[in-house]
């Protein structure tokens, strides 16, 4: 197994993730509600994500706040979709949200740019908020000015659909959970990054010796297991995947389990729980080559919706000794970052 230190890795869950967390609740809350303000005022009834990568799945997972929780309309679309098929409505009651980290990623600028012309209101949301191609396409910026991307971006897109949608139809209870409960999250990562570390990295290891991984989940884990199971897994560990939908897996998928074939489940504890759980009795009929993310283990207690936030933290620990179980160094690239032109 590769022997570096793990605190020099790009990819990693840090000591330092609740305090950025905690910075966000004390500096850019108050950022957050401004906007919030300026979207009531002009009567916004439509929201567009554009993001890449992980940011696109977060932006995915804050799209079903919209879904679940009011009549505003809502879509998380990747920069060159955004660009290549821009939605047909893009008007004065429109915000569009461009989310990348360095604030250079050139098809969500370029898609804000757009959307700024077609007269929406647009924000971009990057590590430093200003100073960078996205902050000056945007009419709105926040920096988060943390490292920690999954949480930032998860974090700031949850209050803003949050406290929009209480601010356009009304005082919602589940909404008030989840941001009461956001306010508890530094503390919780806290404890998740100081316990999970040595159980996921037993079951890196074990996983280490595949080729392949299957990755399933449903509802509002289907972003995170996107996140994980193909962008993680691939550009980190380079290790071949897939991920699949529990509510599809009869469709297809479920005629290849047998001895031999890993599977990685995320189970959360949404009304999809149910539906995971099934896929996974219908695995472990014909393999025990299975690797169980249970959110109920972490002993959280938290809104469903918190769940992609948290399981978070065991998934990245194990990811990464996955890795190095491979003798992979997960900053190592071949192609990416502009080693070859693409």
């Amino acid at each position: 197994m590769l022997d570096i230190d793990k605190s020099t890795v790009e990819f990693l869950v840090t000591e330092h993730m609740a305090d950025e967390v905690k910075f966000l609740l004390n500096e850019k809350v108050a950022e957050v509600e401004k906007i919030v303000e300026e979207m009531k005022a002009r009567k916004i009834n439509r929201v567009y994500f554009v993001a890449c990568g992980s940011p696109l799945c977060a932006c995915q997972t804050a799209q079903i706040l919209f879904d679940r929780y009011s009549r505003i309309s809502a879509k998380a679309y990747s920069g060159f979709d955004f660009l290549d098929q821009t939605p047909y409505v893009i008007d004065e009651h429109t915000l569009v949200i461009g989310v990348s980290d360095s604030g250079t990623t050139e098809e969500v600028y370029c898609s804000v740019d757009l959307a700024r012309q077609k007269g929406a209101m647009t924000l971009g949301l990057s590590k430093d908020g200003t100073g960078v191609p996205l902050g000056d396409s945007a009419e709105f910026t926040i920096g988060y000015q943390g490292h920690s991307i999954w949480q930032m971006h998860l974090f700031l897109t949850y209050v803003i659909a949050c406290k929009y949608i209480q601010a356009a139809e009304g005082e919602n209870e589940e909404l008030t959970l989840i941001l009461n409960q956001l306010q508890q999250l530094p503390e919780v990562l806290r404890t998740l990054v100081q316990t999970q570390e040595e159980s996921a990295k037993q079951l890196g290891i074990a996983a280490s010796k595949y080729p392949f991984l299957y990755t399933i989940s449903a509802g509002n884990l289907l972003p995170l297991a996107y996140k994980e199971g193909i962008i993680t897994m691939l550009e980190f560990t380079r290790t071949h995947g897939c991920q699949l939908n529990a509510a599809e897996f009869r469709h297809g998928p479920l005629e290849v389990v047998e001895a031999g074939v890993p599977y990685v489940f995320l189970l959360g504890n949404d009304e999809s729980r149910h539906t995971v759980e099934r896929t996974l009795k219908f695995v472990k009929k014909f393999t025990n080559d299975v690797f169980v993310f249970d959110v109920n283990d972490l002993e959280v207690n938290l809104h469903p919706m918190i769940t992609p936030l948290v399981l978070f933290v065991p998934l990245e620990y194990f990811y990464y000794y996955l890795s190095i179980a491979k003798d992979h160094n997960p900053d190592d690239r071949r192609y990416y970052g502009g080693k070859v032109e693409y």
